[in-house]
């Protein structure tokens, strides 16, 4: 906590440091006062410089704020579908506006052609990028199935293509979400923010360039007063420390940092402790999009549960450092029909009931996969031949539930093979037993489960969903 307050303590914005220069100019000015009209003068086309490049700061991130403004209330319209985000959106004329009113504002500070092209290059972009989110958010509204009549108008004038029309309710809202959050959208608003920071950074160095002239003047004036020059030199001398102390030393060791994939110290001056936190929040990004891809890439889609690749590296991993593991193979009988009769959405629907009953039967340790289309596994540790009744149990339980399922859905049995790390069959593996118990309970006739012992018998166990039910 001490180092953090230290840290904010060293945080002075470089404005301070020209404030400061300001008033280097009125101890001298008062020591001038032969050059007093010339020192003055000099004095508030500095000011005024100051307040212009302030100004052009200003503007630079009033654009920026508003260009991400309308970002974030269409992102969080196409998101959460919340009308109150597509009105704000709508009737943020203020960001609208911004580029355009800018324009105006920088032809008082400078007729400079480089600034006014940069500013319309970046104003034609803002205008590709409403377009853009004014069609996702009207594609949001069709995929919710929402009144567009109930929209603001500008919403209600945006027609969608026939080949969205066609589109399912679920794959227009991703479509939507794409168009807003994909590479070629972040492309467009980064080049918004580049376009507008050269414009602001060839203005402001215009204005800089007269701040120098400024400065350069009076320190002319006061080039013979010897008297000042001890002064003079201390100023210059402190003003490279503190440059130095606030901008070099901690840029050197940001730099040391990123090289070695760290986070950064906010510390420095405050434009260069807010590039810091800018930083550290894009590791943080990309280690939440790298988690994202990770879980993705181990999981399922469709039930959220463990993926067959998971399963596999999990199965693999475990038999050679478990004692004590047990491996549930299931799938849910005469599956087919139910995507035949009810169709491909009802079979989806089915596939996460029987998802869900496995979670809520099992233990959170014990990793609960879809390894097919049909078929879960189950893989269970600290647990052998002695758990035969309690995973009994639970596989009840899950027939039990299947068997009054809720949302209308159609009753399903399912068929399971279980065997154990302590009851292998020579030459096999729990998969083989697993499966073979799986294959037996099949041919008995579903709907039942099956436990394989080293015996090379298969205990058998049906109609799990009327046992269930008693």
């Amino acid at each position: 906590m001490e180092e953090t307050m230290q840290t904010e303590n060293r945080a002075v914005p470089l404005r301070t440091i020209i404030i400061v220069m300001v008033a280097i100019g009125f101890i001298i000015s008062f020591f001038l006062a032969n050059y007093m009209y010339l020192t003055s003068r000099s004095y508030r086309e500095m000011r005024e410089s100051t307040k212009n490049y302030i100004d052009c700061q200003s503007i630079a991130a009033n654009l920026l704020a508003e260009s991400d403004a309308l970002t974030n209330y269409a992102r969080g319209f196409v998101v959460t579908g919340d009308p109150q985000q597509a009105e704000l959106y709508c009737n943020d004329t203020q960001a609208q506006n911004a580029l355009s009113e800018a324009m105006e504002e920088v032809r008082a500070y400078s007729m400079d052609e480089r600034v006014l092209s940069q500013l319309e290059n970046a104003l034609q972009l803002r205008n590709r990028l409403t377009v853009t989110e004014n069609y996702a958010m009207r594609l949001k509204v069709a995929a919710i199935g929402g009144d567009i009549s109930e929209y603001p108008e500008k919403l209600r004038g945006v027609q969608l293509l026939p080949a969205d029309t066609m589109l399912s309710p679920e794959e227009q809202d991703e479509k939507a979400r794409s168009f807003l959050f994909d590479l070629d959208y972040e492309t467009s608003r980064n080049e918004i923010a580049l376009r507008i920071n050269r414009s602001m950074d060839v203005l402001m160095s215009s204005m800089l360039t007269r701040q120098v002239e400024s400065s350069d003047n009076l320190l002319s004036m006061l080039y013979g007063q010897h008297i000042l020059t001890g002064a003079l030199m201390l100023s210059l001398l402190a003003l490279a420390v503190i440059i130095f102390t606030m901008v070099i030393d901690p840029l050197r060791r940001q730099i040391t940092s990123m090289r070695n994939d760290q986070m950064l110290r906010e510390e420095g001056a405050s434009e260069i402790r807010f590039l810091a936190r800018t930083y550290n929040q894009l590791q943080q990004q990309k280690q939440i999009a790298t988690e994202k891809l990770n879980y993705e890439a181990t999981h399922d889609g469709l039930t959220d549960l463990y993926n067959r690749s998971a399963y596999e590296d999990m199965l693999g991993s475990l038999t050679k450092t478990e004692d004590e593991l047990t491996l549930i193979l299931m799938d849910v009988d005469m599956f087919k029909h139910v995507n035949d009769q009810y169709g491909h959405d009802i079979g989806d629907a089915v596939l996460k009931s029987v998802a869900n009953s496995l979670r809520g039967a099992f233990r959170r340790e014990d990793r609960v996969c879809r390894i097919g289309g049909d078929e879960f596994a189950v893989i269970m540790t600290h647990a052998d031949s002695s758990s035969k009744d309690l995973i009994r149990d639970k596989l009840r339980k899950v027939a039990g539930k299947l068997s009054a399922p809720a949302d209308g859905l159609p009753i399903v049995t399912v068929s399971a093979g279980v065997a154990f790390n302590d009851q292998l069959i020579p030459d096999t593996d729990l998969f083989k037993s697993a499966d073979l118990a799986l294959y037996q309970v099949k041919n008995g006739g579903r709907s039942g489960c099956g436990f394989s012992y080293a015996t090379g018998k298969i205990e058998m166990f049906s109609n799990l969903e009327e046992t269930a039910s008693e």
